[in-house]
């Protein structure tokens, strides 16, 4: 549950693959999308290709690292796009059905003549296909995409792939809780609020983009990492059942907790865990949303300590300051009674609302496929598998040696590497 590292990405399809694929569909009358509710884009960066082109050869390049597919060496640099970014806020409603003000990182590509002259080559137009990222847990607001864009003055690492090298839009919610809605506690793992922010940047993109005249070809995709995973796979479920306007082509959650009751008996059976920041947070965030009473739940003083823990908007409730405060062990953190009933009763009240808010319940119809690392130690790459057969789509293990956090890039590039196939067809 967390974002990838800013540096050492490797994108492995070829210079070849990349320019005689295309740019997607040309599916321009399906752009529209009838509520969406921009309010604003506020320009963050804008970098030429010329000065992009030496991060994309560095992320392209042959690298000396087990992880990666070889590239052939007699292939040229890859070229890069121009891209720039805009802080854009919009509208999305919370569980209550109210309406808020959420915000999220857009980066556009540009291309260059090179790119353009290739595509002109093989008698194709250009058009931008959508990519929609998903981050994973973070706790500050300074982690959040747009903020941490604001503060390092420096594009996104995973926006600078999708953009810069694959050609893509790319999307980055900073979800509820963060951003524009700091002050909102974040919803974690709650399905509904967790897709409705997702959903509602695509259709503010789609709007933003045919407006000002973007070659839009309908594509949408959709990915991300961790808590990302878990919300990627909501706002496609979400998007199959309910949003017809919205044309999915790809879908790729990485390394998520997809079956929330499972997760929940795998952590609470144990004696310890890893990531009390984690389950804090999502006793937390049920808790508010459900109105539990936590000191039912958790043990003195962890009943009234948990809710003064995570505030976005205050920058010292780091992981580490969290991890402080929390015990590792689940025996001192949990009320006895409850962890006894949350083991066997089905009925558990937290239990059932861990049903309620899995993602792996529905069949999709886009072309989907799940990705994790079998060497991950903090989310269980069972949970990728269980998903995988109940869903019935590919689960796909990008390395057995791999933990959750060293996952994310070869994760990552192998995703941009699935889409560009997808959007060529």
């Amino acid at each position: 549950m967390i974002e990838m590292k800013k540096s050492g990405l490797l994108f492995t399809v070829s210079l070849t693959a990349w320019l005689l694929g295309g740019c997607g569909i040309d599916n321009k009358d399906n752009n529209i999308v009838g509520d969406a509710q921009l309010i604003s884009m506020t320009p963050l960066f804008d970098i030429n290709a010329s000065t992009m082109q030496p991060t994309v050869t560095a992320l392209t390049q042959k690298a000396d690292d087990p992880t990666t597919v070889d590239v052939n060496e007699s292939t040229p640099p890859q070229p890069a796009f121009g891209i720039k970014g805009f802080r854009m806020v919009y509208k999305t409603h919370n569980l209550k059905g109210e309406e808020i003000n959420v915000s999220g990182l857009v980066t556009i590509p540009v291309p260059s003549q090179t790119i353009l002259a290739g595509l002109a080559a093989k008698h194709q137009d250009y058009s931008m296909s959508i990519v929609s990222d998903q981050h994973g847990t973070i706790f500050p607001d300074n982690e959040a995409p747009t903020t941490e864009v604001i503060m390092t003055h420096k594009p996104s690492a995973t926006g600078t792939l999708f953009s810069a090298v694959a050609g893509f839009i790319t999307v980055q919610p900073d979800l509820i809780g963060y951003g524009e809605s700091k002050t909102t506690t974040h919803p974690y793992f709650i399905e509904k609020e967790s897709a409705s922010p997702v959903i509602d940047m695509i259709k503010a993109t789609l709007a933003f983009g045919t407006d000002s005249n973007l070659p839009l070809n309908g594509q949408v995709y959709l990915t991300g990492y961790s808590e990302g995973g878990y919300v990627t796979l909501a706002a496609a479920k979400e998007i199959e059942a309910n949003q017809p306007d919205i044309h999915l082509a790809g879908v790729a959650p990485m390394s998520g907790p997809y079956d929330l009751n499972l997760t929940g008996m795998g952590v609470v059976s144990q004696d310890s865990m890893a990531r009390p920041d984690f389950i804090g947070g999502i006793i937390n965030s049920y808790a508010k949303t459900y109105d539990y009473n936590l000191s039912e739940i958790l043990a003195t003083p962890y009943d009234t300590i948990l809710p003064t823990l995570y505030d976005a908007a205050d920058l010292t409730k780091t992981k580490e300051f969290i991890q402080a405060q929390l015990t590792n062990s689940i025996a001192d953190f949990f009320v006895p009674a409850f962890r006894g009933d949350f083991l066997t009763n089905a009925n558990n009240a937290l239990r059932v609302d861990f049903v309620n808010n899995s993602v792996d319940d529905y069949t999709p119809t886009t072309p989907t496929q799940l990705y994790y690392c079998s060497g991950d130690t903090i989310i269980d790459p069972r949970l990728a598998l269980a998903a995988s057969a109940k869903m019935g789509v590919p689960a796909i293990d990008i390395s057995p040696s791999l933990d959750h956090v060293p996952c994310a890039q070869p994760a990552y590039a192998t995703v941009a590497a699935w889409f560009v196939e997808l959007r060529s067809k």
